[in-house]
């Protein structure tokens, strides 16, 4: 009875139903508001920032005294929300471009690729010097930012889904069944809405999983550059970088410098974004699994 249990994709539905869960209510569920933060105060002893984790701060406070658990639960929607949209407009804009051409074309052939400026420089690189200028101290709103950054990101990752799609398409309609249709009458509509989208359908989820990840990727990628999703605070009298949205990468980016010591500061977004990743991971391999279970079993009909 258990060994026909996926455990890879109700793993992943699990968590990555708990993360969307907390984007949607994580504000509301936040012990402090995103401004709180816990003063240098003289009681029974002295309180300085950072704080280690304890009953009234699970996750511990930062360096200037931000609740770390607030924090995560405030920026969960920037991240989590983020990442899905974004790659499912990669995967809305490239399916529709590929099934139009694999109707369309001629029939797919593997090439091998020119090596140009555009698609020698990874993305990461791309972004960096488009956003640099505006991203740091911004003088646009946070959700203008957000917008800009998520539209480079989808224009940079529209091509990958296209090649897919089109070869998929390319080599489904070269099938004898598809050539039947079509000899028989069948329309362009017709054979992508009863023989391309059917076969499409497991693919699609699997390239929708595999966006995420890259897409979670590239946002973490561009932390590590100070490039925080939604904007960034340089205060030049400290040589600190902070995020303004408090997205996950951005709390990773903006805590680099606390490895050697307060290392929860680091820890838990580093986890949290972990744990996110690894939803994706597993909902991947899980629906590949599942599409291998099916392959079986049709191959004794």
């Amino acid at each position: 009875m258990y060994k026909n249990i996926n455990y890879k994709l109700w793993l992943g539905i699990t968590l990555l139903a708990f993360f969307i869960f907390i984007s949607f209510f994580g504000s509301y569920l936040a012990p402090y508001p995103k401004d709180y933060q816990v003063k240098v105060s003289y009681g029974e002893s002295l309180i300085v920032p950072p704080l280690p984790p304890s009953k009234e701060h699970p996750f511990g406070t930062d360096k200037w005294g931000y609740d770390l658990l607030s924090l995560l639960l405030h920026g969960a929607k920037y991240t989590v929300f983020t990442v899905m949209i974004v790659a499912a407009i990669r995967i809305i804009i490239g399916s529709i471009f590929g099934i139009i051409r694999g109707l369309n074309g001629r029939p797919f052939a593997p090439k091998k690729k020119k090596v140009t400026i555009f698609n020698s420089i990874p993305p990461v690189v791309i972004i960096y010097f488009i956003m640099i200028g505006v991203a740091i101290n911004p003088n646009l709103l946070p959700i203008s930012l957000a917008v800009i950054q998520a539209f480079l990101m989808i224009i940079l990752g529209i091509s990958g889904v296209h090649d897919v799609i089109y070869a998929k398409t390319s080599e489904v309609k070269q099938s004898l069944y598809v050539m039947a249709s079509e000899t028989l009458g069948g329309t362009k509509w017709h054979i992508m809405k009863k023989h391309i989208l059917p076969i499409l359908k497991g693919n699609l989820s699997i390239l929708f999983m595999n966006e995420t990840i890259q897409v979670l990727h590239l946002i973490g990628q561009l932390g590590i550059f100070h490039i925080f999703f939604g904007g960034t605070i340089f205060q030049p009298d400290f040589k600190i970088y902070l995020s303004i949205t408090h997205e996950w990468a951005g709390l990773i980016g903006q805590a680099r410098s606390f490895f050697s010591h307060s290392q929860w500061i680091v820890a838990f977004p580093l986890l949290a974004y972990v744990l996110l990743l690894l939803s994706f991971y597993l909902l991947s391999a899980g629906v590949t699994e599942q599409g291998r279970k099916k392959m079986r079993k049709n191959m004794y009909l």
